[in-house]
């Protein structure tokens, strides 16, 4: 498609809804996933829960963990709140989606739990929602609580747009240290989904990803390289799908979520060759040196590599 801009007719030609999910070593099979479309926008979510924090059993929900439970419940009360037409692109949202999750939460702590006086059913939450009804953009609205992410993808690289709810900020240079995590979705305090817009009319995809995800390396340059080294070596939206599932499997320590959407490209082969030189470019001036940097030892020649990557990372 000579004309990238046309991104209206891209997504009538191409609408990809990708997951990837995976259990790390040290995982619980806590992460969940929704998405869900119609002719004039839809959503992505990802939704980590956090069973270490509950310790309540279920023995009516076949005796699975809080954080379990958790996320699937916010995947269904996303996906009922979609249907149901109430994402009204505005402050609303956050509104609605806060009180709607938290319903659903309480309800299944009265009924279902064991013990209700430790029961939390708490987790993360990161969803992106698109509004492509009109002619010349596509309007994306991030809503998040936790540390799970939202990104947008396009030819100046991985940008992350939410921010993550932990108490003590770490070096993004080492997304393999967990800092401790607040404003989780929980039936026991209260919490808030927070809210950010984007308006686009160029090609983009869409990524939201739990830490289980973005964590399993060391650096955001790395993650986004395997968003690309695994497009570009995919013949097709299944497998790109597999590779990137079986590459982060290799570095996952916990269970992981990533769902992916792709806007404004002609085909498969479009998507591809459009992040081509992207792809290149991040393995020449990032991934290669951030390999020798780490054999050499030199933690200063990372972070000067991050320094000249995060203006496009936080744009």
């Amino acid at each position: 498609m000579e004309n990238y801009k046309d991104v209206k007719m891209g997504i009538r030609k191409l609408n990809i809804a990708l997951a990837v999910t995976g259990r790390g070593s040290e995982g619980r099979d806590e992460d969940s996933y929704s998405y869900c479309f119609n002719d004039n926008g839809g959503f992505i979510g990802v939704f980590d829960g956090f069973g270490e924090m509950d310790s309540t059993t279920y023995s009516k929900l076949g005796r699975r963990t809080g954080g379990y439970i958790a996320g699937r419940l916010a995947a269904e009360s996303t996906i009922k709140m979609f249907q149901n037409g109430n994402f009204t692109f505005s402050e609303m949202d956050s509104i609605k989606l806060t009180s709607d999750l938290k319903k659903y939460i309480d309800k299944v702590k009265k009924n279902f739990a064991d013990n209700q006086d430790t029961a939390l059913v708490p987790t993360t939450a990161s969803i992106i929602a698109c509004d492509y009804s009109k002619k010349d953009s596509i309007m994306f609205e991030y809503l998040w609580a936790g540390n799970s992410r939202g990104y947008f993808l396009d030819k100046n690289g991985l940008c992350q747009i939410t921010e993550d709810d932990v108490v003590e900020q770490i070096s993004p240079i080492d997304e393999t240290k967990k800092p401790r995590v607040i404003n989780l979705v929980n039936a026991e305090t209260d919490f808030k989904i927070n809210i950010k817009t984007v308006r686009t009319d160029a090609p983009t995809i869409l990524v939201t990803a739990t830490d289980g995800a973005y964590g399993s390396f060391a650096t955001p340059m790395e993650f986004e390289y395997a968003l690309l080294y695994t497009l570009n070596r995919a013949k097709n939206v299944a497998q790109w799908e597999s590779l990137l599932r079986r590459l982060v499997s290799e570095f996952a320590k916990d269970d992981f979520a990533i769902m992916i959407v792709a806007f404004g490209f002609d085909d498969f082969k479009d998507l591809k060759h459009y992040f081509f030189e992207r792809t290149k470019k991040m393995f020449n001036e990032y991934i290669e040196p951030i390999s020798k940097a780490k054999e050499e030892n030199s933690t200063s020649k990372v972070e000067e590599l991050w320094n000249n990557y995060k203006a496009d990372y936080y744009r």
